[in-house]
C-alpha cells in the first residue's frame, strides 16, 4: 500500500493489543460497519448483478497509477459471503488495484440483503455519473422485477422524477443493436427517444445509421421524423394513444402503490389489458386480497 498508517489492518491494528476490546469489562463499544479492514484483493470479488457493465481501460489504467502512488483513500465497501467478499461498491477501485498488482484493499463490511447491495451499486454509480443510459434502464428494470419497486420509489431513492426514470426505462424498448450503440454513446438518449416514434424495428436501425452516419443532433432527428410522418414513410403516432398517455401512466402509478408490485396497462384504444407482478405465491395471495377475490376451499 506505501504508506502504511495502520488503518484497516483489523482491530488489533486500531488499538493496543493488551484486551482494550473486551466482552468481559465493556471498556469499548466498536460498531464494526464503520471499522476499515485489509483483504486480499484476490478474496474480493465483482457482483454479479452490478449495473455497470463496461469499464473505459484507459481511466482504469490512470487510477491505477494513482493508487499504487497514494493508496486506495476510500475503502470499497463489501458484503461477507461464505468464501471472501463480493463488492457493493468500489468495483472501479478494486479493477485498478489488480490491475496493478495490489496484494491487498482496504474494505469496509456490511451484511446488507440483496435489494440493498443493488440499490447501493446503482445510487453509486448514478450519482458518480457512471453508468450509462442502457445500464441505467437495465438496473432499474432488475429493480422493478425482482424487488416490485415503482417507477417513483425508484425515482425517491437515486434522486431523479418518475418521468426520468420512466424515459430511461423506455430505452430498452429499442432493438439489441441500437441500445448498444447508445451505450457506446454512438447515440445520445435525445436521439434514442426520437427513434422509438418510429416503432417500427428495420425503420429505428435505417435511422439509427443515418443518425451516426450524417452525425445528426437530437433536433434534425426530431425534425426528420416529422417529415417523415407528413410525407406517411413513417407511422404516424396515434392521437388517442398520445391524449390518453397521461391518464394511462396516472392510474399505472396508483395501481402500484396500492398493490405495492410492478402494473403494466396496455392500451389499445377501448381495449387493453393490465398485468400485475409477482415474485412469490404469498405474493400473489396477497394481491388477490387487495382485489376481493375469496378462495374456494
Amino acid at each position: 500500500m506505501g504508506k502504511n498508517t495502520g488503518l484497516g489492518k483489523g482491530l488489533r491494528a486500531l488499538f493496543p493489543e493488551e484486551g482494550v476490546i473486551s466482552e468481559d469489562n465493556g471498556t469499548l463499544a466498536v460498531d464494526a460497519e464503520k471499522l476499515v479492514f485489509y483483504v486480499k484483493t484476490n478474496n474480493v470479488r465483482p457482483n454479479p448483478d452490478q449495473p455497470r457493465k463496461s469499464f473505459d481501460r484507459g481511466k482504469l489504467e490512470e487510477l491505477g497509477i494513482s493508487i499504487k502512488e497514494h493508496g486506495i483513500i476510500q475503502p470499497i465497501v463489501v458484503k461477507p459471503e461464505a468464501k471472501g467478499y463480493t463488492i457493493i461498491a468500489g468495483e472501479r477501485r478494486w479493477r485498478a488495484a489488480n490491475m496493478v498488482g495490489l496484494k491487498e484493499v482496504p474494505v469496509i463490511i456490511k451484511d446488507l440483503p440483496p435489494e440493498e447491495v443493488l440499490e447501493i451499486a446503482i445510487i453509486e454509480n448514478v450519482q458518480r455519473e457512471n453508468l450509462n443510459s442502457i445500464e441505467e434502464a437495465l438496473a432499474f428494470e432488475g429493480l422493478m422485477e425482482n424487488f416490485n419497486m415503482t417507477q417513483g420509489e425508484i425515482g425517491i431513492r437515486i434522486g431523479k422524477s418518475r418521468t426520468a426514470v420512466a424515459n430511461t426505462l423506455r430505452l430498452l424498448k429499442l432493438p439489441a443493436s441500437i441500445q448498444n450503440e447508445v451505450a457506446k454513446g454512438n447515440i445520445t438518449p435525445g436521439h434514442a427517444r426520437a427513434i422509438l416514434i418510429l416503432e417500427d424495428p428495420e425503420k429505428m436501425e435505417a435511422f439509427a445509421n443515418e443518425i451516426i452516419e450524417k452525425g445528426l443532433s437530437v433536433r434534425d432527428a426530431e425534425k426528420w421524423i416529422k417529415k417523415m410522418q407528413a410525407e406517411g414513410s413513417a407511422k404516424p403516432l396515434q392521437k388517442k394513444k398520445t391524449d390518453n398517455s397521461s391518464y394511462i401512466i396516472e392510474i399505472q402509478e396508483g395501481l402500484e402503490e396500492k398493490f405495492k408490485t410492478k402494473v403494466s396497462l396496455n392500451n389499445r384504444g377501448k381495449k387493453g389489458k393490465i398485468e400485475f407482478s409477482y415474485s412469490s405465491l404469498e405474493e400473489l395471495d396477497r394481491i388477490l386480497e387487495l382485489l376481493g377475490y375469496e378462495k374456494i376451499n
